[in-house]
């Protein structure tokens, strides 16, 4: 029970769990990048390194690039010790906002 407890309080403060490999991210999606990225930076997750082939989404958010194609999507990676985090991030009502992972 304290296990479910602990991390629903914290999603009603408004703050993101720490993520391990297994967690379950849709707690992310639905929310503006700004805030998922700034939470994940303060839980100690860096911005995975962007490949200079790679085209960024916006001059804001460098790190957010887009692959080309019919089904193309936008993403983020982040990492921290050996884990990795890739969000699927759409330009909704003019906000970025977090729609998935991969």
């Amino acid at each position: 029970m304290r296990k479910i407890i602990l991390p629903l309080i914290m999603l009603s403060l408004g703050t993101l769990p720490l993520f391990a490999q297994a967690q379950d991210t849709s707690a992310l999606w639905g929310k503006k990048y700004a805030e998922v990225k700034s939470s994940l930076l303060s839980a100690g997750w860096v911005l995975a390194p962007v490949a200079e082939d790679e085209t960024p989404m916006t001059e804001d958010y460098p790190e957010i690039t887009c692959v080309s194609g019919a089904m193309a999507i936008c993403s983020v990676g982040f990492m921290r010790d050996k884990t990795t985090l890739a969000l699927v991030v759409e330009p909704i009502e003019n906000t970025l906002v977090v729609t998935g992972e991969y």
